[in-house]
């Protein structure tokens, strides 16, 4: 079979197939309707026949004209009698008074027998065309929209076979070029696809690649950190150096395990202590940073939510901070400022180092680039870069400013979740088991109490600038994971919280009272607070 006749033989086959199924569809659902019409005026009749018998047995015949006038004015029954052999002893809306008339054509007569009448019979008479008028309409009016959207199929089908089909079977082995629009614009989407394809592939072995290095190189930071552990090293400074670096190369591990553009655009949010993660950078860096100072000027705790990861914040401002080093020769000082600015987190970093020229100052931040020499170390250019595209993501951005021979500054900034003021609060709840901090809420709206529920301290401490600081603290003591609430306890003290109260099932609650920062102790029932 050739084309051209598999053409004519087959393009229009699904559209009769899909036709012919419609037309089925949409009969049986209307001899359906109908059918459903005919079965509630059955019940309409024998309720009404039934009520009848009681008017009947009581001989009242006010009740008996109101039910057929019922059946009229609310089942639909165009008229109603109630016949006695051929006698009509109650008729509404009839104009006959026997019982031997026919239903026309159009009419649906129904009969029901009148229990404990004796021979009398209800007979109602029904329009056919009234019952299923509204059904049918609706019915005609989707049978047009199926007929329309075979129109538009149809007329699709033929502008394809016009624009396509024919130039293709008409110049297929003629010698002028073909040319045809349709099959160049597929040509060019198949071309787009595979490379994207491409792409996707690329990206999942880099992944795969970037997950299977995690995986390898744990296991020797493991091996370290247990080493660092069994080896006595007297400098403390140097111990906490050593230890901190460890640990952020374990986290850095970690974060290759999982995808950092699933974390960077599916997480909610990310939330931690924004000024402990720069200590630890600096703690870290000052190891390496022989005869050099590192300022770090930030609050004691600055917790926060971001978009930004952990691992992320981390890297940058490790990058960041190499560079600044390198670049110090003589005057070796690094200053990093934390602040917030509205709704964002402000990390400045200046070193005093030899400063960048103007035309290289405006390449930073360009894939590949790098001011690293072979003296310094190898460089990629994948640091600030990276940095730069990480931020942007999220909304942030990163600005260089620099003076030659007196040093540069690096302006970061991460966007924050910011929660508007809440002043008016009793009780604040920290405590991560859900079901406590339902009861807790159900308890205080039944004593008119303001309440607001944290699952997490971090969660807490991110929102803590907002909360009214006279507000009581009930804190869990097993916050999961390990973390004691007690242990938060002086912390939140430090923020000008007044008083702070330990909620815990503790059996030996009395030994927790000595604490630090704890003002009371009791059980978990919210009952106790009062």
């Amino acid at each position: 079979m050739t084309l051209k006749e598999w053409f004519r033989k087959f393009h229009t086959r699904p559209m009769k197939i899909v036709a012919v199924f419609m037309l089925a569809v949409w009969s049986v659902f209307a001899v359906r309707s109908y059918l459903v019409i005919e079965s509630k005026q059955l019940t309409y009749v024998k309720q009404t026949a039934d009520l009848l018998s009681i008017a009947v047995h009581q001989n009242n015949r006010v009740i008996a004209e109101s039910l057929l006038e019922t059946l009229i004015s609310q089942g639909g029954a165009i008229s109603a009698e109630v016949c006695n052999g051929d006698l009509q002893e109650i008729g509404a809306n009839q104009n006959l008074t026997s019982c031997h008339s026919k239903s026309e054509f159009y009419e649906n007569l129904i009969e029901q027998k009148i229990t404990g009448s004796g021979t009398r019979i209800l007979r109602a008479r029904f329009n056919i065309l009234d019952s299923v008028s509204s059904v049918f309409s609706g019915l005609g009016f989707s049978l047009i929209l199926v007929f329309c959207g075979f129109y538009f199929i149809q007329s699709a089908q033929n502008k394809i076979k016009k624009d396509l089909f024919d130039p293709l079977l008409k110049n297929l082995l003629g010698d002028e070029p073909l040319e045809i629009k349709e099959l160049i614009d597929l040509r060019l989407r198949i071309q787009q696809a595979k490379e994207l394809e491409a792409q996707k592939a690329v990206t999942l072995a880099i992944q795969e690649n970037n997950q299977q290095v995690a995986h390898d190189i744990r296991s020797p930071i493991d091996a370290i950190n247990a080493l660092l552990k069994m080896a006595k090293i007297p400098d403390s400074d140097l111990k906490t150096a050593l230890d901190r670096a460890v640990k952020r190369a374990n986290s850095v591990a970690n974060f290759l395990l999982h995808s950092e553009k699933e974390s960077l655009h599916k997480n909610d949010g990310f939330v931690f202590d924004i000024s402990s993660v720069v200590q630890d950078i600096a703690v870290e860096k000052r190891a390496l940073f022989l005869n050099g100072n590192i300022e770090v000027n930030a609050p004691k705790i600055f917790y926060a939510k971001s978009k930004l990861p952990l691992a992320s914040l981390a890297r940058i401002l490790s990058n960041i901070v190499d560079n600044g080093m390198l670049a110090c020769d003589k005057s070796r000082n690094i200053k990093i400022n934390v602040k917030k600015n509205n709704n964002f987190v402000s990390v400045m970093i200046e070193d005093s180092g030899r400063g960048i020229p103007t035309n290289v100052l405006s390449r930073i931040g360009e894939k590949g680039f790098t001011q690293r020499t072979e003296k310094d170390s190898v460089g990629t250019g994948r640091g600030v870069y990276s940095a730069k595209k990480t931020l942007e993501e999220i909304g942030g951005e990163i600005k260089f400013t620099s003076i030659v021979g007196v040093g540069t500054s690096v302006s970061i900034q991460i966007p924050i979740e910011v929660t508007e003021a809440n002043h008016d609060l009793d009780l604040i709840l920290i405590d991560d088991d859900e079901l406590h901090r339902m009861t807790w809420t159900m308890w205080a709206q039944t004593e008119n109490k303001k309440m607001k529920t944290f699952a997490t301290v971090e969660d807490f401490f991110a929102h803590a600038d907002v909360l009214p600081k006279q507000a009581v603290i009930f804190l869990d003591s097993d916050l999961g994971d390990g973390k004691k609430g007690q242990n938060y306890a002086f912390a939140i003290k430090e923020m000008g919280y007044k008083k702070i109260v330990l909620a815990t099932g503790y059996a030996d609650s009395e030994s927790l009272n000595h604490l630090v920062g704890i003002d009371g102790v009791m059980g978990k029932n919210p009952t106790e607070a009062v």
